[in-house]
C-alpha cells in the first residue's frame, strides 16, 4: 500500500474523478491535524500566483484567514513539498512568524502564531513561496503529477496542495484567486464572476477567479487554449483545449450537456451557477479529475478515435453533485462520492441504452465489483487499500455502485430517487458521512436498513445462489417445477426472484423470501421447462460459476493494462480451465498474444473464442477484427480482409467495431500499443 497520500479520495480515482485522496496522505497528515489542524476552520483564501512556464516555476502569495475552534498558539497547514515557503507573516501583514515546513514526509507547514488565541478568533496569515512544478515530486501521488507548469500548458489541481490549506477534501472556503500568465495564454477555471483578463503588461496578463460560496478551491489549467462553448438547459459548457485537440470538442460538449441535464432532473440543480468548464490536461497526470464547476480531461481521451467513453464522462460530471457539492466528513466516507458518482453514470447509461444493453452494462459492473471484493469492505477500503489500485477501484467504485443499485431494488425506485434528491438538498454545500446517509435512508424508507448497510457496506462476502428442482407433468398436459433455492450466507435476507425458462420463450417468474440459507419454491408453466434461473435481473451482487470465470478474466485484464503479462496470462488461463469454452477468456488470451507479437498463437486464440460460448455477445465481431489484425501482422492480407468482411457482415457495432472494420479494410493493421478492446 502506498502510505503517502491524503484524506478523502477520488482519487483519482477522488475524483477520477474529482479529488485524489489516498491512504498515504491520510496517514501522514492525520496525526498532525489531530494535534493542531483540527483546531482551525479555513474561511477564505486570497491567492496571487504567477506561472513561469519556461522555468517550470510557480511563484505565489496566499493569504489564509481561518477561525480557531479552540484555544491555540499554533496551526498546521498542508503544502506541496516542491514549493518552498520563504516567509509567513502574521495578521498585521508585517510580523514574521516562525514556521517549520516538512517538504519530504508529512508535506505540511507548522506555524507558531506568536501568541495564544482564544476559541473563535479570526486569524489571517500571509505565505510567500515558490518552486518548480515539473514532476510528481512533492505531491501526493508518486508516479503522477497533479500540478505542472510548462511551456506546452499548465495545470494546478486542488489535490496537489499548491497553496497552503487545511482539512483535505473537507474544509471548504471562499476564494479569490488571481493567476498571471504569458500574454498569449488563457487560464481556465470556475468563477462565480465573469472571467476576463487584465490588460497586457510586460508581456503578461492576469485572470481572476472568485468563489463566493465555500468550496474546495484552486483547480485551474492554463495554456494557449482554443475555446468552444455549448449551451444547454441554462448552463454554458466551456471547453478549453490545446491546438490539435479540438476535433471532437463539440461531441464532448453535447454529451456533457446531456449528463448535466439528466442529473439536474434526477438529483437537483447543478450547484455552480451558469457555467461548467472543461480543460485539457496532459498524459502525465490522471485521465480525469474534477473541481467545483470544472472537469479536466486528458489529451489521450480527447483525441482518441474510439467512441466517447460515456461511463467516464458521466461519472466525472456526477462528481459535481457527489463529492464537490455534497462533500465528505472523513476519509472513510469515500463511498458516498465515488460509489454514487459511478452509479450515477450507470443511471445515465440506463437512460440512453436499451434494456438489453443496460443488462449487459450492469453485468459488467457486477464483474468489476467482484474482482477484488474480498480484499476489503467498502467502509474500510479507503484506509486499507491504495486508492490507485485496481482493488480500491473494484471495491469503492464498482461494488459501491452496485450497492446503490441494490438499495434501489430494496426500497423501490420512487423512494430511492426521493432519497437522492433529499440527500442532495439536505447536504449541498455541506459535508456528509455514511451514517448521515444511512439515517436519511431509514427515514425515507420508513424502516430500519441497518441489516442492508451492515451486510453490503460494512462487510465483505456475497451470496452464491444454487437451485435443485424436479419437473412434474400435470394431467392437463402442463408442467409444475418444485425445488429449493439455496445460498451460503447466514446474514443474507431478502426477496429473490426465480425465473422458469420454457420452450417458446414463455418464461414465468416467482419470488421467494429467502430469510435463511434455503427456501422452497414452486412454479407452473404451460411450456416445457428448460432451466431455472435464480435472480435473473441481477438484483443482488452475487457469485456463480459463470460470474466466477468473468471475475478471473477481469483480474487478468487489470494485470494486462499494467503490462504485467505473465500475471495476466495466469489469470486468463485459470478462467479457461474453469470453462474451456469461455470466449471471453480466449479472446483476452488472443489480445495478449497480439500485444506480444505472437501472431500464430493470437490467430488460434481468436478462433477458439469464435467457437466458444460467445459470451458476451460482442465477442464475435471483435474476434473477427482481431483475428484479421493477426493475419495482417503475419503478412497474410487476403485472410485479414476476409476476417474484416466477416465482422462487417455481422452487422454488430459494439464499441466502434464497424469504424474499425472500415479502417482496416482501407489499410493493413499495424500494431497499436494500448488500444486493444478488452471489454
Amino acid at each position: 500500500m502506498i502510505k503517502r497520500m491524503a484524506a478523502a479520495t477520488g482519487l483519482l480515482a477522488l475524483f477520477l474523478g474529482a479529488i485524489p485522496f489516498s491512504s498515504h496522505d491520510y496517514a501522514s497528515v492525520a496525526s498532525a491535524q489531530s494535534e493542531e489542524g483540527s483546531s482551525i476552520d479555513i474561511l477564505r483564501y486570497k491567492i496571487n500566483a504567477e506561472l513561469l512556464p519556461d522555468s517550470h516555476t510557480l511563484k505565489a502569495q496566499t493569504i489564509v484567514t481561518f477561525k480557531t475552534a479552540k484555544q491555540t498558539q499554533s496551526a498546521v497547514l498542508e503544502m506541496n513539498g516542491s514549493l518552498a515557503i520563504t516567509s509567513v507573516k502574521g495578521p498585521d501583514g508585517k510580523t514574521e512568524l516562525q514556521f517549520i515546513q516538512d517538504r519530504v514526509n508529512e508535506l505540511n507547514v507548522k506555524i507558531n502564531l506568536g501568541q495564544l488565541y482564544q476559541a473563535g478568533a479570526e486569524i489571517t496569515l500571509t505565505f510567500e513561496y515558490a518552486g518548480p512544478l515539473a514532476t510528481p515530486e512533492g505531491g501526493p501521488i508518486p508516479d503522477k503529477r497533479l500540478a505542472y507548469v510548462g511551456p506546452e500548458g499548465s495545470y494546478l489541481f486542488y489535490s496537489a496542495r499548491w497553496f497552503p490549506f487545511h482539512g483535505y477534501g473537507a474544509d471548504r472556503a471562499t476564494a479569490d484567486i488571481s493567476v498571471t500568465v504569458p500574454a498569449n495564454w488563457t487560464v481556465s477555471g470556475h468563477s462565480d464572476n465573469p472571467v476576463s483578463p487584465s490588460p497586457v503588461k510586460d508581456g503578461k496578463r492576469t485572470f481572476n477567479f472568485v468563489e463566493s460560496k465555500p468550496v474546495l478551491p484552486g483547480s485551474i489549467a492554463a495554456g494557449q487554449f482554443i475555446t468552444r462553448t455549448v449551451n444547454s438547459g441554462g448552463v454554458q459548457i466551456e471547453l478549453n483545449v490545446l491546438p490539435g485537440s479540438e476535433g471532437r470538442v463539440e461531441e464532448y460538449g453535447k454529451e456533457i450537456a446531456q449528463a448535466l441535464q439528466f442529473y439536474s432532473g434526477k438529483f437537483g440543480p447543478y450547484a455552480y451557477g451558469p457555467r461548467y468548464v472543461v480543460a485539457e490536461i496532459d498524459e502525465d497526470t490522471v485521465e480525469t479529475i474534477s473541481g467545483p464547476g470544472i472537469a479536466f480531461l486528458s489529451h489521450r481521451m480527447l483525441v482518441s478515435e474510439k467512441p466517447l467513453r460515456i461511463e467516464d464522462i458521466a461519472r466525472e460530471v456526477a462528481y459535481q453533485w457527489w463529492g464537490l457539492s455534497v462533500g465528505l466528513k472523513r476519509f472513510d466516507d469515500a463511498w458516498l462520492s465515488q460509489g454514487l458518482s459511478q452509479y450515477s453514470s450507470v443511471l445515465y447509461r440506463e437512460s440512453q441504452e436499451s434494456a438489453a444493453e443496460f443488462h449487459d452494462a450492469l453485468a459488467e459492473v457486477m464483474e468489476l465489483a467482484l474482482a477484488f471484493e474480498q480484499d476489503s469492505s467498502i467502509t474500510r477500503a479507503p484506509s486499507q487499500l491504495n486508492d490507485q489500485s485496481p482493488a480500491y477501484r473494484s471495491v469503492v467504485f464498482y461494488k459501491g455502485a452496485y450497492v446503490y443499485h441494490m438499495l434501489r431494488g430494496t426500497i423501490g425506485d420512487e423512494k430511492f430517487f426521493n432519497l437522492l434528491k433529499t440527500y442532495y438538498a439536505a447536504f449541498s454545500g455541506k459535508n456528509a458521512g455514511i451514517d448521515d446517509f444511512e439515517a436519511l435512508a431509514d427515514k425515507v424508507f420508513g424502516k430500519n436498513l441497518r441489516g442492508f448497510f451492515g451486510l453490503w457496506v460494512d462487510s465483505t462476502g456475497v451470496p452464491e445462489f444454487r437451485s435443485d428442482y424436479s419437473i412434474i407433468r400435470t394431467k392437463e398436459g402442463k408442467f409444475k417445477v418444485r425445488g429449493t433455492v439455496r445460498q451460503n450466507m447466514d446474514s443474507f435476507r431478502g426477496p429473490v426472484e426465480i425465473e422458469l425458462e420454457s420452450e417458446g420463450g414463455r418464461n414465468v417468474r416467482t419470488t421467494v423470501d429467502l430469510s435463511g440459507t434455503s427456501q422452497d419454491f414452486e412454479i407452473s408453466s404451460d411450456g416445457k421447462p428448460l432451466d431455472v434461473v435464480v435472480d435473473p435481473d441481477n438484483r443482488y451482487l452475487r457469485i456463480s460459476d459463470a460470474i466466477r470465470v468473468s471475475v478471473i478474466v477481469r483480474r487478468g485484464i487489470q494485470h494486462f493494462q499494467r503490462e504485467e503479462y505473465a500475471e495476466a496470462m495466469e489469470q486468463f488461463t485459470a478462467a479457461r480451465k474453469l470453462n474451456s469454452r469461455s470466449s471471453w477468456a480466449w479472446y483476452n488470451i488472443g489480445l495478449l498474444n497480439l500485444e506480444q507479437r505472437n501472431w500464430t498463437e493470437a490467430i488460434e486464440s481468436f478462433s477458439q473464442a469464435l467457437s466458444g460460448d460467445m459470451d458476451p455477445s460482442w465477442i464475435e465481431v471483435w474476434s473477427y477484427i482481431r483475428r484479421g489484425n493477426a493475419y495482417d501482422a503475419n503478412g497474410n492480407r487476403d485472410r485479414a480482409v476476409a476476417e474484416y468482411k466477416k465482422a462487417q457482415e455481422s452487422g454488430k457495432d459494439y464499441d466502434g467495431a464497424q469504424k474499425a472494420v472500415e479502417k482496416y479494410l482501407a489499410q493493413p493493421y499495424k500494431r497499436e500499443r494500448g488500444v486493444s478492446h478488452s471489454g
